[in-house]
């Protein structure tokens, strides 16, 4: 197939000559008379390479270049200049506006097809930056941690994936999705920036996929903060119906119509500072499994490597096939301490902010050993834990209450214990030892 050079000047003479010296090239050539036209052109067919005239009629090729580089579909593209204007503050707007490089007039043939050749030359390699967040992109990011591991220091890599990004994308179309990708990018370089060090590195790998290398003392805050900030801002880029909802209708994997909610956002954190990796591979490969495991959880979340060069044993009646703890809490900040802490001592745990995402999780397992719930929840929980009773007799509840009044009430339906916030962890372990051996 032909390289396809797309070539904008108003000046019909000098159209013609380029074409003609360029087809004698073998190139595929498309030309156009103004900036407007060639937008129009590059957004429906994008070339291998642009020429753009710099004086034009109606949009020159400074805004021309400008509009194609804030386009995902044309960002990418290696765009030059043709100009007559040779002055060092004509060539700092040329590149300031994103030209790659610049030709004056009159041409020499010789070097307008060297530069031409340089340019795709150039473009045919891989990128190490992202085109759209201009980030490091996924060659840098394994140099980096080849380097880390290498160093023998202590690191922590954080593995950052969106929870449901394809449904939005689809419902939404991709300038939007690409938006989310964005705001992800500037949420974490806002947070590392804030709560980091300058030797913390951030890189996207693809797509909806980024990577933050830090030290382990500090991978906590980064993911905290990052979850608490994302589900904030996220909110801004939904339909206010859609919003209201509370999710968004799309296809599964099988083919199957069901709703999705509120995009999320899943950390999987991988560490050196229990376990020795040999290479980055292993740690993309630890990273990976983790981020896996972490998909599986309802709303945003992190889940970190706990393992070590010599696995402490894990309590029987908590792994396997045992039936899981079900957690289900309105408050994410609270979910989250809790979901940490019960994984932390061993307990399969499945998380639920809603009702309704514990039908969602409840229909791959139906039979939890006990559930830990808010009593802001009401009596569609009720309902649904009479359903989990009817399946399971023997399960318990631990209900989380505000006040004597809340606890008087859960105690009457049929809660096993009543915990009144603020309650210490120790406590409510205390309980769920006793509770999951029963």
């Amino acid at each position: 197939m032909k390289t396809r050079i797309l070539l904008a000047d108003d000046e019909a003479s000098v159209r013609q000559l380029l074409q003609l010296v360029l087809e004698s090239q073998n190139y595929d050539v498309t030309s156009a008379v103004s900036g407007d036209e060639l937008i129009r052109l590059a957004q429906n067919r994008p070339p291998d390479l642009i020429l753009v005239d710099v004086m034009m009629p109606r949009m020159d090729g400074y805004e021309a270049i400008r509009q194609l580089r804030n386009d995902t579909r044309t960002a990418h593209l290696p765009m030059m200049i043709l100009t007559s204007k040779s002055s060092p503050t004509d060539l700092v707007e040329g590149f300031n506006v994103g030209a790659d490089d610049f030709v004056t007039k009159p041409f020499d043939i010789p070097e307008l097809l060297a530069r031409i050749r340089g340019l795709l030359r150039r473009a045919k390699q891989p990128p190490v930056h992202n085109q759209l967040t201009h980030l490091p992109g996924n060659t840098l990011i394994m140099e980096e941690l080849r380097r880390r591991v290498a160093d023998g220091q202590p690191f922590a890599m954080l593995y950052i994936d969106l929870d449901h990004f394809k449904v939005f994308n689809d419902t939404y179309g991709f300038a939007r999705g690409d938006r989310a990708i964005v705001l992800l990018a500037q949420i974490i370089q806002r947070v590392v920036n804030s709560v980091g060090e300058g030797s913390d590195f951030i890189g996207h790998v693809g797509g909806d996929d980024f990577a933050v290398l830090t030290r382990p003392e500090r991978y906590q805050a980064i993911c905290e903060q990052l979850i608490a900030s994302f589900d904030d801002e996220i909110r801004t880029l939904y339909d206010r119906d859609d919003l209201e909802r509370g999710y968004l209708w799309g296809t599964d994997r099988h083919g199957i119509l069901r709703s999705f909610p509120v995009m999320s956002v899943t950390i999987a954190v991988v560490t050196n500072r229990n376990r020795r990796f040999l290479s980055a591979d292993e740690v993309s490969e630890v990273a990976a499994a983790l981020k896996k495991r972490g998909k599986g959880q309802p709303g945003s979340g992190y889940v970190v490597d706990q393992r070590g060069d010599t696995p402490a044993p894990v309590p029987e009646d908590r792994r396997g096939s045992s039936p899981p703890v079900l957690l289900i809490c309105k408050d994410g900040s609270l979910r989250r301490t809790i979901y940490r802490t019960l994984e932390e001592r061993g307990y399969r745990t499945l998380e639920a902010g809603s009702v309704l995402e514990a039908h969602a999780v409840l229909a791959h397992e139906p039979r939890p050993s006990l559930v830990i719930a808010d009593a802001q929840l009401n009596q569609p929980f009720w309902n649904l834990y009479q359903q989990i009773r009817r399946l399971r007799a023997g399960t318990k509840l631990i209900m989380l209450v505000g006040n004597d009044e809340e606890a008087a009430t859960a105690h009457t339906a049929g809660a096993t214990v009543c915990l009144q916030e603020p309650f210490s962890l120790d406590e409510f372990l205390e309980h769920v030892n006793e509770l999951v051996v029963a």
